[in-house]
């Protein structure tokens, strides 16, 4: 048994923050002792609440270099008598580090990359910074070759660990029901976008393309809302553009749905259109329940889909080669998803153990 302390100041509710509680509750499920340290009616702290997962409420500090807040952080993992800290935040390296450097290294830092790094990272700082990270965690290949050739860090503190992911007991739901109980068109083709409304997402070049295709028989649906603690002016110009063109009425706005299975279920295909997903856990989901996915031909989707098939590739610059990937997709025209092996690679029990073999040693 161990003693972990989770870190997520963050007040959004994505992969991230998703990721993180539900890696504190598998943990806890096996018998270790978590805390995690949150902000004040967070998502976090609230789905904590819910799932009866230890928490203790801080208030995050503006500053970049949050010294008074690292001790203070400290003396509060030292109360509850914790040894390893877990992060996913990369706002949160600078933070981290310094919990790791006040604590005299007695506080394990381990870093669990699921935002890429974007570039080169080796000045002097970030160097010094990483250096106090116990392990650095990267659920997919092509980010472990990242950090190599884009930071300085130390080869034996690296682990390839995937993100957990919760296999679905539930039984499966058909298309027509799924489409019903969303209130979704029954008879349509359906594209869906799932992910927050942001420019980085890409929801605005999704739409472009969607706007030159020429089917009048499908409907391009938003799955999702902007994020909690930012003034939303992405959405309400994407909406005020929609609103405008013809097309606008093949449109739907989903919001945020609890039943993502029933989305999956009800999507004839999803489309993951960042150019920078770092992993892309909407099109992990989307592959373990045997939804096909189109996704940009860079970062997490595209290695995901190579890796166990489930859909196809687009230039991530062009509209039209996606408007053809998802042609071809509707045909059925794409790798059949290897879901067997993709379920047993991301399960959390066999994500736990490696974590319990390679980075809680």
């Amino acid at each position: 048994m161990k003693q972990i302390a989770y870190l997520c100041l963050s007040k959004g509710w994505g992969g991230l923050e998703m990721n993180q509680i539900r890696n504190a509750k598998a943990m806890q499920d096996r018998g270790h002792q978590v805390l995690m340290i949150v902000q004040d009616q967070s998502p976090v702290q609230l789905q904590a609440l819910a799932l009866s997962i230890p928490y203790y409420i801080v208030q995050k500090k503006p500053r970049h270099y949050q010294w008074l807040f690292a001790l203070k952080l400290v003396r509060i993992l030292k109360k509850y008598d914790k040894q390893h800290l877990f992060f996913r935040n990369n706002r949160e390296m600078s933070l981290a580090a310094s919990i790791a450097f006040f604590s005299f290294g007695k506080i394990k830092v381990h870093y669990f990359m699921e935002m890429a790094l974007g570039g080169l990272r080796k000045e002097w700082f970030r160097t010094l910074r990483y250096s106090f990270f116990t392990t650095w965690n990267c659920p997919l290949p092509y980010l472990v070759n990242q950090v190599r050739e884009y930071a300085r860090m130390d080869n034996n503190k690296m682990n390839l660990i995937p993100s957990g992911y919760h296999l679905l007991t539930e039984p499966s739901i058909g298309q027509k029901s799924a489409r019903s109980k969303l209130n979704w068109p029954e008879n349509s083709k359906l594209i869906v976008v799932v992910g927050r409304l942001d420019p980085k997402k890409r929801q605005d070049f999704v739409w472009e393309m969607f706007a030159m295709r020429p089917h009048d028989n499908e409907y391009l649906v938003f799955v999702g809302t902007s994020t909690a603690d930012e003034t939303p002016i992405f959405e309400k110009e994407l909406r005020t553009k929609i609103n405008a063109h013809p097309k606008g009425k093949q449109v739907i706005w989903a919001g945020f749905q609890e039943n993502m299975v029933a989305v999956y279920a009800a999507a004839d295909l999803i489309i993951m259109p960042s150019a920078f997903e770092t992993f892309g856990m909407a099109t992990l989901e989307a592959l373990s329940l045997g939804c096909p996915v189109v996704g940009s031909n860079t970062g997490g989707t595209s290695e995901l889909i190579a890796l166990y098939g489930g859909g196809l590739t687009f230039k991530n610059q062009s509209q039209e080669d996606l408007s053809e990937q998802i042609d071809q997709v509707l045909k059925g025209a794409f790798p059949v998803v290897k879901i067997e092996q993709l379920k047993q690679h991301f399960s959390f029990e066999h994500v736990c153990e490696q974590i319990e073999n390679e980075v809680l040693k």
